[in-house]
């Protein structure tokens, strides 16, 4: 029986996720702890270090480990999402050859990879936090959803034109993943904003990821009150406008990139 082109684009990227766990994790079970416990691990460290060196509760009835996870489990995956969106092209160069893979199925894989291995990462924290007694779901479950698909949305968006950008222009990949810490600094993740003077404030008000942030612990905590002016509308309209880009970037040069692999 012929199979449409959406079941054979489906069989593709699902053959491709396989491709991909099988070079991430290797034939062992082993490689597929380390994936899940490396992440998990930097987000511990972070946590330990801010736990000692600050305070451990965050505000009233917000405790310090659940006040950085539900923001920076968000973050990491619209980072990764990007990052290994924008290498997957070179990552799958091989795979071209075949009439039936492209370039937009490999990093459509690389996307959803991201998206449930740090889904997997948040629920193994929220079963650690519902054990300690801690906070554990949402306050506002919907909207928590929203924000985090917001995340994923400018993920892709920043994906799709950086692999264009990195295919015409090599070294722009070393300077995409260097702006990912002041990136991370400035939209309140670790450091709350309210730390920063009122002047930087303003400035940093500019950042829709920490617009994200601010709303993704609102969310979560019904006691957190967001920082002035921060909304939902601004990082909406700059993450659609992001994808907007990206897509028409990429099937602008969808043939040259596919050339150049």
């Amino acid at each position: 029986m012929k199979r449409s082109s959406w079941q054979i684009q489906k069989a593709v990227v699902f053959a491709l996720i396989l491709r991909e766990l099988k070079t991430r994790f290797g034939n062992r079970m082993v490689g597929l702890f380390w994936v899940l416990f490396e992440p998990m691990a930097n987000i511990g460290l972070m946590l330990a270090l801010r736990i000692i060196v600050r305070q451990r509760t965050a505000g009233v009835m917000i405790d310090v480990a659940v006040y950085l996870v539900v923001a920076m489990i968000p973050f990491f995956t619209f980072r990764n999402i990007w990052f290994r969106m924008m290498g997957a092209i070179d990552g799958n160069a091989g795979l071209f050859g075949y009439r039936q893979v492209k370039p937009a199925d490999a990093m459509a894989a690389r996307a959803i990879m991201e998206v449930v291995l740090y889904s997997m990462i948040f629920v193994t924290f929220m079963v650690i936090f519902a054990w300690m007694d801690y906070r554990w779901l949402p306050e506002r479950p919907l909207e928590y959803m929203g924000v985090v698909s917001l995340f994923v949305i400018w993920g892709i968006g920043a994906g799709l034109m950086s692999a264009v950008a990195v295919k015409k222009v090599p070294a722009v990949s070393t300077f995409l993943q260097l702006t990912s810490f002041p990136l991370y600094i400035t939209s309140g993740v670790l450091i709350p904003i309210t730390t920063f003077p009122p002047l930087a404030i303003q400035v940093l008000m500019w950042n829709p990821l920490l617009h994200l942030v601010e709303l993704a612990r609102w969310a979560f905590f019904p006691t957190y009150h967001p920082l002035m002016g921060v909304n939902f509308e601004y990082p909406l309209v700059v993450g659609l406008l992001l994808l907007f880009l990206g897509v028409s970037m990429f099937f602008v040069n969808r043939q040259r990139v596919l050339l150049r692999s």
